[in-house]
């Protein structure tokens, strides 16, 4: 397959492909999860689903930023590519090397988790078929993508289409055919005096619980990691961010609605199975059964969906001459990046803390898009023939960035050790491209040395 610097490829990835693989990358381990430690930290259903509402618009002033940056350069490649050729090819290193310890292998193996755990309801912490479950997922997905990116797209999309139908019958469900008397926590009276913070310091616990909420909604830019490999990327992968943002964005109000209201507070604050305890308040043990079937078959569509993603940012790293040329497919699928990153994320399965994990996540991530969103100042002057940027993209990432310089802030004040973990991330980023550098520069005075002269034949 090539790819063409206007966006076209031999054989492209729709708007409906697109769509869903967004979807997938979105709806995985953090909506299912989140609202418990929120509201332990907040102490307010109101304010969780505030939460939900901030990081739901930040979500979409990224879809509109990353659009703008996709049209003008709809190839495959992701932060890596922008950063790398709107900015500077360390700050597009860096990119990458957060892509692939942060955005893809951590990611994978907690949604393999995730649906291990969830399959298998009677198992206990440190049952070892939870491991070999959620290795046997990624071993799947792996095999579908290895056979063929058609193949693998058709089960994503229907992998994605089954969610949507039960997250839409949960929901109906839930507001439609439960009585009020069921709703326990609505029921209750509000507490920390009311949904909006009353101060700096309220604030900045909401601020901070955004960190790992924002996890939930990060998948947004998914779309732009295969750009390169859609059909009319520059109208194509925009739309695609947008709309399945937008889609997203309303399930997980309704679903956080249901999953913080239902249940009594105590009953699931701080607790990893939200959505099972929520399901059996309002609609007994078939709709346990029910939510536990959809969280499933989000947990997989995401290892799907990221597992198409990531290989290809080592892909366009290889082209470039910032990671092994083994990595480079020739145009085709990179076969042999897809099994790395599976394997990586096999050995992520053995060290992944939920909670923790989470928040490291979610702040990386968000760090990182911050950084690609800033390179749209670079577009116009980079990129020959760029359009200047339009005035709804100017306010869309100046929204996406002032939210995420928040969120940053705010975690350092409630939980230094994940933005500190964050930061050491980044530095050894910088240090692993200054030894790539050195070592291609040896590589590159051997072959010199080692070069024939040429004959003189005089």
């Amino acid at each position: 397959m090539a790819n063409s610097e206007d966006g076209q490829a031999k054989y492209g990835l729709g708007l409906t492909t697109l769509s869903a693989l967004v979807v997938a990358n979105m709806i995985g381990a953090g909506v299912f999860t989140s609202s418990g430690f929120a509201l332990a930290a907040l102490g307010n259903p109101g304010r969780v689903l505030l939460a939900w509402c901030l990081c739901g618009i930040w979500a979409l002033c990224g879809a509109v930023a990353y659009g703008a940056l996709a049209r003008r350069l709809p190839l495959s490649g992701g932060e890596y590519l922008f950063l790398s050729r709107l900015v500077h090819p360390a700050v597009g290193f860096l990119a990458g090397w957060i892509s692939v310890v942060a955005g893809f292998t951590a990611p994978i193996a907690v949604a393999a988790q995730g649906a291990a755990f969830y399959s298998l309801a009677g198992a206990s912490e440190g049952d070892v078929r939870l491991t070999q479950l959620a290795v046997a997922v990624i071993v799947l997905a792996t095999l579908c993508h290895l056979i063929g990116i058609s193949l693998g797209a058709g089960l994503q999309n229907l992998i994605v289409a089954a969610k949507l139908l039960l997250l839409a019958v949960i929901i109906v469900w839930a507001f439609l055919f439960t009585s009020s008397e069921t709703w326990q926590g609505a029921a209750l009276p509000d507490r920390a005096s009311g949904w909006w913070p009353e101060d700096g310091a309220a604030w900045t616990l909401l601020v901070g619980s955004m960190s790992w909420i924002a996890l939930s909604y990060t998948g947004f830019n998914a779309a732009i990691y295969v750009a390169g490999e859609s059909r009319n990327a520059r109208q194509t992968v925009p739309r695609a961010m947008l709309w399945a943002t937008v889609v997203v964005t309303v399930i997980y109000l309704l679903l956080n609605t249901v999953f913080v209201y239902a249940p009594p507070p105590e009953a699931i604050a701080n607790q990893e199975r939200v959505a099972s305890i929520a399901a059996r308040v309002i609609g007994g043990a078939r709709l346990e059964w029910l939510v536990r079937v959809t969280i499933v078959l989000a947990m997989v569509s995401s290892v799907f969906a990221m597992l198409m993603a990531g290989p290809r940012v080592y892909q366009k790293m290889a082209e470039d001459g910032v990671m092994p040329r083994i990595f480079h497919a020739g145009g085709g699928a990179p076969r042999l990046a897809t099994l790395v990153q599976a394997g990586l994320s096999m050995v992520a399965v053995f060290v992944a803390d939920l909670l923790q994990l989470m928040k490291y996540l979610g702040l990386t991530l968000s760090a990182c898009g911050a950084l690609a969103v800033f390179s749209l100042w670079w577009a116009r002057r980079r990129v020959p023939g760029a359009l200047p940027l339009r005035w709804w993209e100017t306010l869309a990432m100046c929204g996406y960035l002032f939210i995420t310089l928040c969120i940053l802030w705010a975690s350092r004040e409630t939980h230094a050790d994940e933005f500190f973990a964050m930061v050491i991330t980044f530095a050894l980023g910088i240090v692993v491209y200054g030894l790539w550098n050195w070592y291609a520069a040896r590589q590159a005075e051997d072959a010199a040395e080692t070069k024939p002269l040429p004959r003189n034949n005089s």
